[in-house]
């Protein structure tokens, strides 16, 4: 139980605000410039880490049916389009009864506590190009492939992972440590925190009710189908509640996820594809936990236009999204400071914020994942581009014998 990662960013959250009385200003400094290095240390990888996924996600596509790839490509940007539409409507609807009329300036706050240091971790390239040069090498090497620049993008995916899981991540509980007692120190936390609570429900409200939603209709309103898919993919909700990572528990999604369709070939293709660059949890979580810290910092909520931008930028972002804890919110911070107007401040909550729920956050993705193979392959069917399967005999070809 102490090496698992929700316990340790609990414990973590329970010692900064306990300990925040008895420390002095320079120690709370001290582990709040821990948690700047940490966070700019990620700035200084989040280039490669968003070329080499987003890269990687279009290239692990290959050439399998040219049509049904870019149909998946783009029902996943509607699908993300609408989760995140979703979670702007509710949020103008329900935040303001939620959060109760209550506000803390975060980007006007105290500043108590300031770095001691700066560390030597420079931002060589901006997100939204790296975004741009992940796309375009995806797309030229899967058009036109070259084994030398497929290998070294994998290869640069792999090593960023393991840089990532080997030094962040197990400084995970480190980094939200010292944003927390900044905060508590700061009088931020406990105004935060009061509300807090009742944010978290509506988020885990709108995302039960939305992926609930996908099964019933993939499901066509009949509850024994809809109670097989769920016992199906249940096994897989709790290995990534367990694991926090989408792509640990790919495997077992997978494995619900052919059983659910009865179509082995069609699972194997959608499920690899999607396990990083379609996470609903995230599209309706992040964005409604970001206007959430908006609107608790006083601090209007943006206007439809500016929040499409938003979206269309998240959304980018989200096929560079790493399938490890935490991976859902570390490339999406510079989109939420750009282009939803946060605050570092107000950021670093959100991330503490996620990373306290990431467990929920994944398993979400998961069963999200599940719902939104079962719709597209129901869709693919409709348009001719996946054959109907005999009973179960289409499972057992051979991925050559069918026809996509």
């Amino acid at each position: 139980m102490l090496k698992s990662l929700p316990f340790q960013l609990i414990v973590c959250v329970l010692l900064a605000f306990f300990m925040a009385g008895s420390l002095d200003v320079s120690h709370a400094s001290f582990f709040y410039s821990l948690s700047c290095a940490l966070k700019d240390f990620l700035m200084m990888i989040l280039p490669a880490v968003i070329i080499s996924y987003m890269a990687s996600s279009i290239l692990s596509l290959e050439q399998k049916a040219p049509l049904l790839i870019i149909s998946i490509l783009l029902l996943v940007c509607l699908s993300n389009i609408v989760a995140v539409f979703t979670s702007y409507g509710v949020s103008l609807l329900a935040l303001p009864f939620v959060t109760g009329g209550k506000a803390i300036n975060l980007a006007t706050s105290q500043d108590l506590i300031e770095p001691l240091f700066v560390a030597p971790f420079p931002s060589w390239l901006e997100p939204k190009w790296s975004m741009i040069i992940g796309l375009v090498y995806g797309l030229v090497f899967s058009i036109s492939p070259h084994a030398k620049a497929v290998s070294f993008i994998f290869k640069l995916r792999d090593a960023v992972t393991t840089l990532l899981q080997k030094t962040f991540i197990p400084l995970l509980p480190v980094y939200v440590f010292g944003f927390v007692l900044k905060m508590q120190m700061e009088g931020q936390l406990p105004i935060l925190f009061e509300t807090c609570g009742q944010v978290i429900l509506l988020m885990m409200s709108v995302i039960i009710g939305y992926i609930s939603l996908m099964y019933v209709l993939a499901a066509n309103f009949s509850p024994k189908k809809l109670a097989g898919y769920i016992r199906q993919i249940f096994p897989a909700a709790l290995t990534g509640f367990t694991t926090m990572s989408s792509a640990a528990t790919m495997p077992v999604t997978l494995a619900a996820t052919e059983a659910n369709l009865q179509d082995k070939n069609f699972a194997q293709l959608i499920i690899p594809a999607t396990v990083n660059i379609h996470l609903l949890g995230d599209a309706l979580g992040i964005p409604l936990l970001g206007l959430a810290t908006l609107q608790l910092s006083g601090m209007p909520l943006p206007d439809l236009s500016s929040f499409a931008i938003f979206t269309g930028f998240f959304c980018i972002a989200k096929f560079s999204t790493a399938g490890i804890p935490g991976g859902g919110i570390l490339v999406l911070l510079p989109t939420l400071q750009t282009h939803l107007g946060l605050s570092v401040e107000m950021t670093g909550f959100v991330t503490t914020l996620y990373i306290l729920q990431d467990c929920i956050f994944t398993s979400s993705n998961v069963v999200g994942n599940g719902a939104f193979a079962l719709l597209v392959h129901r869709f693919m069917k409709l348009v001719g581009l996946v054959k109907a399967p005999e009973g179960n005999r289409c499972s057992q070809l051979p991925a050559e014998q069918q026809v996509y």
